[in-house]
């Protein structure tokens, strides 16, 4: 079986120590790491059944739309997330004539985010962790979630 990427992971035509450097010049320091980031990954990769959708602003002002896919979709190499958003709740379709059942599981992702020490913060149904210091409270919590 292939090997999955991590919160390393720099694809082809990316420069890992230019983005390094570019974090530097911009932000004051670091608030997660590529320990903290594949726990992360791991931690949901291995979740059986519903996984959260994401979205992440990486350092050059870039935001991503909402996926769910945690196995190659995810903003790598990590170390260039300024910050990285954590759909809270699970929609779950019950039928055309019935709205969708919400599964809140917003204690069970907070207490992931504590558990391995991310600098975080809920709002509505988002968790925000922040990659760099100063936090960016930009378009949170977000507008409209997928």
């Amino acid at each position: 079986m292939r090997e999955l990427p991590d919160a390393a992971a720099t694809p082809l035509g990316s420069d890992r120590d230019k983005i390094i450097f570019q974090a530097k010049c911009k932000y004051f320091g670091a608030l997660a790491n590529d320990t903290k980031w594949n726990e992360l990954i791991n931690y949901f990769r291995q979740k059986p059944g519903w996984r959260p959708s994401y979205r992440s602003k990486w350092l050059n002002g870039h935001i991503s739309e909402w996926d769910s896919e945690w196995h190659y979709h995810l903003p790598f190499p990590f170390v260039g997330v300024e910050w990285f958003d954590i759909g809270l709740h699970q929609h779950e379709f019950m039928g055309h004539l019935t709205p969708p059942r919400i599964i809140d599981h917003s204690t069970e992702i907070a207490s992931k985010l504590s558990s391995i020490g991310f600098d975080y913060e809920v709002k509505g149904d988002v968790a925000r962790i922040w990659g760099y210091f100063p936090k960016s409270y930009e378009d949170f919590p977000p507008q409209k979630l997928a």
